[in-house]
């Protein structure tokens, strides 16, 4: 029997210390998966929070059909989907259309979304932000990576903030034809 095994086991019987190795293993994982669809790292640490302390309360009925990393990722990607849908809801609620925009496209690209699937699309990203302008690509790096806000990216460049807005529309419409247009090659060919 692997440790995985004994651990699931133990964890089974209420054991704290056998979850906590299978917390340790696992955990970055989980976050890294989550941080793809949530923006902010306090909330992608308090998604995979979640997803642990779901998969806790679960593991009893935890039947093995699937290895327990993608039985987790699984929990991961509800937990994700429900807070993407309330986040979309607080803010079509509160007007803020393109943010709004986002969030749904955010919550179709989860519900499609396959664990699996996570490195093609990963490595079409890459790609095409390598195509981008450099200037287009900074503004996303520094938005979408660095959590920076989109005033203080107008405020250091001396722009206004609803061209910060455009330029990240911008971007991340050439990117989602980008992206889309790699995979459908990759698809086809």
């Amino acid at each position: 029997m692997d440790n995985e095994t004994r651990w699931v086991e133990e964890a089974r019987g209420g054991s704290a210390e056998a979850f906590s190795q299978l917390v340790r293993v696992h955990h970055a994982p989980v976050r890294a998966y989550l941080a793809r669809y949530v923006r902010d790292r306090e909330t992608a640490d308090d998604l995979a929070q979640e997803t642990f302390l779901g998969a806790f309360r679960s593991l009893p009925t935890w039947r093995g059909d699937a290895p327990l990393r993608m039985w987790l990722l699984g929990i991961a990607r509800n937990r994700a989907l429900t807070h993407l849908r309330d986040e979309e809801r607080r803010r079509a609620h509160a007007a803020e259309s393109v943010d709004a925009i986002v969030a749904s496209l955010l919550t179709r690209r989860i519900e499609n979304d396959v664990p699996a699937v996570h490195e093609r699309r990963l490595a079409a990203l890459r790609s095409c932000m390598e195509s981008l302008p450099a200037a287009s690509a900074g503004v996303v790096d520094q938005y979408y990576f660095k959590g920076r806000t989109a005033a203080e990216l107008a405020q250091e460049s001396g722009r206004k903030e609803s061209a910060i807005w455009m330029a990240l529309m911008r971007a991340r419409l050439a990117l989602r034809a980008c992206v889309e247009g790699k995979l459908a090659t990759e698809a086809g060919g």
